[in-house]
């Protein structure tokens, strides 16, 4: 990361947790940084141990001026673990909305605040997410 912005991870750790629900400090390091959604539960009627969700992931690598970014979608499953799923058409919108609110807010605080870069990953297979409305 350039000079002028250079954050430790505590502070990175700080900023990325005032952008919401997202990130998951547990599973990030200063060399990737972890953040997901549950965005839709499959079935309410299980109990809240069993119960499953769409959502996606999102991983962001350090580079020499910002970050790489790729995310995927998919089901998390009862047993706390990301599968790579295909959404359910009626789950999408709500999936694709949540993505969306929150990649505005990452594309917000590193580029306008933190002035730094946000770019697709070589390993990204998803579409290439664009910046703040």
């Amino acid at each position: 990361m350039s000079d002028k912005t250079t954050l430790s991870h505590g502070r990175l750790k700080t900023r990325f947790t005032a952008l919401g629900p997202y990130f998951r400090e547990g599973i990030s390091a200063p060399e990737r940084y972890f953040f997901d959604s549950l965005s839709v539960c499959v079935d309410a009627e299980k109990d809240p141990d069993a119960r499953e969700f769409w959502g996606w992931w999102f991983e962001l690598a350090p580079t020499e001026d910002g970050f790489n970014y790729r995310y995927g979608f998919g089901l998390y499953d009862h047993k706390g673990d990301w599968v790579n799923e295909s959404i359910p058409q009626e789950a999408r919108e709500a999936v694709d909305k949540t993505l969306t609110n929150f990649y505005t807010k990452l594309y917000t605080l590193l580029d306008q605040e933190l002035d730094l870069s946000l770019s697709p990953s070589a390993a990204l297979t998803e579409p290439k997410l664009t910046g703040a409305k």
